[in-house]
């Protein structure tokens, strides 16, 4: 293992961890500085190369994991045990988005579907009952965080569009909606949905706003 010294910002220095095998290549690369990124809530090691396109010349940042696994620069690439400058092999994997859920017991009867971003990313989690694990974890389907109108949602993305979780634990035909009775919208137990009337649900909306004003 080797330390490779890189640039913060603001001057100072960080250390990030590659195989010493890869340190000649590393170098041979240019100049790597830290960079912080939000989704990763980390500093990653960036590189900042360029190409060209019909002879036009073009600039792309290329993060150090995805260099390190000649992968392409845009490539979900996850650091195993969560340290964004561990960047030696053993440490990295390009992430399958498509992989099925983990999920944790919670109690005898519900568990907790874990849901995560395109790094492989923990972002919520969303309770389910125990007897619908199966159906939920074995469909085919990958399950995500999405946020409607500001709520949180567990959605799988499909060609045919999005499949909402809670409506798929309640089999919701289209003309109905279903709603959280306790108003956690990644509380996906079959007690605490309820399927209504799409129409039904639009005049009361209508009737509670009026009483508002």
């Amino acid at each position: 293992m080797t330390f490779l010294k890189i640039l913060k910002k603001d001057g100072t220095t960080i250390d990030c961890k590659i195989d010493t095998e890869d340190l000649q290549r590393v170098l041979e690369k240019g100049r790597w500085f830290a960079e912080w990124n939000k989704d990763f809530n980390n500093f990653l090691a960036q590189n900042l190369g360029t190409y060209y396109i019909e002879e036009k010349k073009y600039r792309r940042k290329q993060s150090l994991q995805s260099f390190i696994l000649n992968v392409h620069p845009k490539a979900p690439v996850r650091h195993i045990n969560g340290d964004t400058l561990d960047n030696r092999k053993s440490n990295l994997e390009v992430y399958d988005q498509n992989t099925m859920n983990s999920y944790e017991g919670i109690d005898e009867e519900s568990v907790a579907v874990i849901l995560r971003d395109r790094y492989g990313k923990e972002k919520a989690r969303t309770i389910i009952d125990k007897e619908d694990l199966n159906r939920v974890i074995n469909n085919g389907c990958t399950w995500v965080l999405f946020k409607k109108d500001t709520e949180p949602y567990a959605v799988a993305n499909t060609p045919e569009g999005k499949i909402y979780l809670n409506r798929f634990i309640m089999s919701t035909t289209e003309d109905m909606i279903t709603h959280p009775i306790n108003l956690n919208t990644l509380d996906n137990r079959k007690a605490n949905l309820e399927n209504k009337n799409a129409n039904v649900e639009n005049v009361e909306n209508a009737v509670s706003e009026e009483t508002e004003n």
